[in-house]
């Protein structure tokens, strides 16, 4: 009975020093505010934790989409503001669904209010489908595969007008921004890529420290509308910062809101058709 009770007592110090350890290295990260570490340690978070999940209450929540529901109403959100910004021709099912988006390398993300969608955009990893941007950019994004970065591209952007203020708006935008990158990260990507709007580049280069790399062309995947490629390297901005860098690394994400859950293959067959 002495030895059993002894044993247990250096199991329970053994657990009690290795969550110390634990505990001192989530406060060193944090206080050192390295981004790729904080992440690396949500990670560690997860794998140690319960598997239940305890969900805020709040009216609002950003994540990663888990059901087909939630994929429907983003791809609709989509759709509609395309439509009605002259980007897009209508859709007879009025739904914005990319080849990519029945991949299991790409994650919708989604802002939900009131139960709501309210903002989404799509991150699509280099997988079998290649990125979108490749009909317009395949030179720059074929030069930064020649050289093994693992990159992702940002995609299908929209959100509704009508629920937010113009304030509230640009707060919802920097959060998604922030859950997107953390997520990223999180993936394993090293570069994120973009194309956008030249006029709309200069607030992803002034506010995120994008690096604009191409001239502009006209993309025909949104009716000829000019379009520039500008790129997030993590690695370089983790040195640099950027004006935003607080805002986006500042939330601790749970697990939950990053992982999401793949499409199922029914699902695959619901949106192809």
């Amino acid at each position: 009975m002495r030895s059993t009770a002894s044993s247990q007592h250096a199991i329970s110090r053994q657990v009690s020093d290795t969550a110390d350890r634990f505990r001192s290295r989530v406060r060193f990260a944090e206080r050192s505010r390295d981004p790729a570490e904080r992440i690396r340690l949500q990670s560690s978070r997860s794998a140690a934790a319960s598997t239940i999940r305890l969900r805020s209450e709040s009216s609002e929540v950003l994540k990663v989409t888990e059901t087909r529901g939630e994929r429907e109403s983003a791809f609709r959100l989509v759709h509609d503001v395309y439509c009605e910004s002259g980007l897009i021709a209508p859709d007879p099912m009025g739904l914005r669904v990319m080849r990519h988006h029945l991949s299991d390398d790409t994650e919708v993300l989604i802002a939900k209010r009131n139960g709501q969608v309210s903002f989404t955009l799509t991150l699509v990893r280099d997988a079998e489908f290649g990125l979108p941007l490749d009909s317009l950019f395949a030179d720059e994004v074929d030069d930064m595969r020649a050289r093994g970065v693992r990159l992702a591209e940002v995609s299908c952007l929209a959100t509704r007008g009508d629920l937010l203020d113009k304030k509230a708006r640009f707060e919802m935008f920097v959060r998604m921004i922030s859950l997107t990158l953390q997520t990223a990260r999180r993936r394993g990507v090293q570069r994120l890529l973009l194309a956008v709007h030249p006029r709309h580049a200069k607030v992803y280069q002034r506010l995120f420290g994008c690096v604009r790399c191409s001239d502009v062309k006209e993309y025909a995947a949104v009716q000829g509308n000019p379009a520039v490629l500008c790129m997030h390297d993590f690695a370089a901005l983790d040195r640099t910062r950027y004006p935003l860098f607080d805002q986006i690394y500042g939330p601790n994400y749970d697990p939950w809101q990053m992982d999401g859950s793949r499409m199922t293959e029914a699902e695959k067959c619901y949106f192809e058709s």
